[in-house]
């Protein structure tokens, strides 16, 4: 397993005044100055570069990448494979401990497909439902 420097970006959120960090609810990046987006976004940019190198790597016919890392790290690189713009990360939600796939039919060389965002069910009972609840036979 190696280790990225790239993926770290807690000294991001610590040279900000906000204490939204703490708390993942959605849109809480929309919170952050634009020079605290700009450094996530361009730290990501790099971290989603390395990841594409490494899927390069033709040592392996069949390569598996795992990231592990901050939630605003995986929103960032989910924007990078959408071929977003950094004004588009306050859009996602991605809890602390979920699972994200993004898929590559093409390998490295193609654009990334997201195959699901945000998923919690492996965290039981700490997960976060994903429908609503169907209180008193509602119809939605």
């Amino acid at each position: 397993m190696k280790q990225m420097g790239t993926l770290d970006i807690e000294d991001i959120f610590l040279q900000s005044e906000k204490d939204a960090v703490a708390n993942l609810e959605a849109g809480w990046l929309n919170r952050f100055g634009d020079e605290v987006i700009s450094k996530l976004w361009n730290r990501s940019g790099k971290a989603w570069e390395s990841l594409l190198t490494e899927l390069l790597d033709e040592s392996e016919t069949e390569k598996v990448v795992v990231v592990i890392g901050h939630p605003a790290i995986h929103t960032a690189l989910t924007a990078h494979c959408l071929n977003l713009t950094k004004e588009w990360m306050g859009s996602f939600h991605v809890d602390a401990g979920s699972i994200s796939v993004i898929d590559f039919p093409d390998e490295a060389t193609g654009r990334g497909v997201v195959r699901c965002i945000n998923y919690t069910a492996h965290l039981g009972r700490w997960s976060i439902p994903i429908t609503r609840p169907t209180l008193d036979d509602e119809d939605f």
